[in-house]
């Protein structure tokens, strides 16, 4: 067995695979020399340094008898001869593979940036940002309001560094809806963080080859020490273009059981491959247009279980994947978490506490149908939502499991 991908959804499977009882030869692949670790607290408790790099090592990762290929990425995919080719020239024979390969943060587009423009998105990125602090950067802008840019302005602002959060669109945490965002809003300015919403970034003035300034669409111009790009992921799959295997969007297609569908009609799934975390899509996570990618732990980690398990029992005995989608975030004295799919409803509604006080339960819903729901200080509500949600998938058999979700 071969699992490229030592993040949480590669770990996962290896572990799931030892506990099926597989005892065969296993090789985890990865392109990252770290030690495998935790993604969520990096933006957060690591950057903060509430937390060292000891405590976000993923726990068991070197305990289920793994061979590890660290700091070699995987560069091609023979199906037919059942191969992984490796950029050190190695050959990795499989009879099964799990890929997890996770994704990158996505570059600023276009020439060359200066120095002192980062992006975070392992280790190896908040080491950089925290040295560019240590270093004397105090004002800092960050670009991008979603998860990670809220993140990061969040972990900065309580360093002490002024910090200019940039957003094209009118609302940090879009995908969230609008009462969520204004409850961010509110709690980033009285943070201390300047919040430029409406308005894109143009480009970067440097001296010296290093940034001095962010340039704005609308004209304006922002000091910068140092600036973060926080523009979104894209899957790390480049490598699987001409292995036949369907990507749409760059992520890998999978059946609602996680295996590998290969390109074109029908996409018939390929039973020896399988596919798990940030870069799959997935017939059984679908929203009202069709799949939905997912970014998050809990997602990684079911995944990896569950395709590793399907992959020892093949076709006959594989399960659909029916975990709902959940994720928290915490960001300006916000706990933030998610059930079901928010983004995909078509009204919504406040089912408890006071936004203008930092605290709700926002309901979203789909044809009078519960989609998903997001709580704001107000965690102890949710459960009631998931198992809402939960109980609306578990429908007979033969049945599309999935259907409006």
């Amino acid at each position: 067995m071969v699992v490229v991908g030592a993040g949480l959804a590669g770990v996962r499977a290896g572990e799931s695979l030892r506990a099926q009882g597989f005892a065969g030869r296993l090789t985890l692949v990865s392109d990252e020399r770290e030690l495998s670790y935790d993604r969520p607290p990096l933006t957060k408790q690591l950057v903060s340094g509430t937390l060292t790099e000891a405590d976000v090592r993923l726990a068991g990762a070197e305990d289920f008898g793994a061979r590890w290929i660290r700091g070699v990425a995987a560069v091609g995919l023979d199906r037919e001869r059942r191969r992984v080719r490796l950029a050190d020239g190695t050959a990795l024979p499989y009879d099964g593979l799990v890929l997890a390969p996770g994704a990158k943060a996505r570059s600023w587009p276009g020439a060359p940036v200066p120095a002192g423009v980062l992006t975070v998105r392992g280790l190896a990125d908040v080491r950089a940002l925290r040295a560019e602090v240590a270093g004397g950067a105090r004002e800092v802008v960050v670009v991008g309001a979603g998860f990670v840019g809220v993140e990061l302005a969040s972990s900065l602002s309580g360093l002490g560094v002024r910090v200019t959060l940039v957003e094209p669109s009118d609302a940090p945490l879009r995908a969230l809806g609008g009462v969520v965002s204004g409850v961010v809003t509110a709690a980033a300015r009285r943070a201390g963080v300047v919040l430029r919403l409406g308005v894109g970034v143009r480009g970067f003035r440097a001296a010296g080859g290093r940034v001095g300034a962010v340039e704005l669409v609308d004209g304006g111009v922002l000091p910068a020490d140092c600036v973060v790009v926080a523009i979104g992921m894209e899957p790390a799959t480049r490598w699987l273009v001409g292995s036949g295997l369907a990507l749409p969007g760059g992520r890998i297609h999978c059946d609602e059981r996680l295996f590998a569908r290969g390109a074109g009609a029908p996409g018939a799934p390929d039973h020896g491959v399988v596919v798990a975390g940030d870069a799959a899509w997935c017939d059984a996570v679908r929203g009202a247009d069709g799949p939905v990618p997912l970014e998050h732990w809990s997602n990684a980690a079911a995944q990896g279980e569950l395709a590793a398990r399907n992959l020892l029992a093949g076709p006959a005995a594989a399960e659909p994947y029916d975990h709902v989608p959940s994720f928290w975030t915490a960001a300006f004295g916000l706990r933030i978490r998610s059930v079901g799919l928010p983004g995909s409803g078509d009204r919504v509604v406040v089912e408890a506490g006071e936004p203008a006080e930092g605290a709700a339960l926002v309901a979203h819903y789909r044809g009078g149908r519960l989609v998903g729901a997001v709580s704001v200080n107000q965690g102890r509500l949710l459960p009631a939502y998931a198992r809402r949600l939960r109980a609306e998938r578990c429908i007979g058999p033969g049945e599309n499991k999935t259907s409006g979700m």
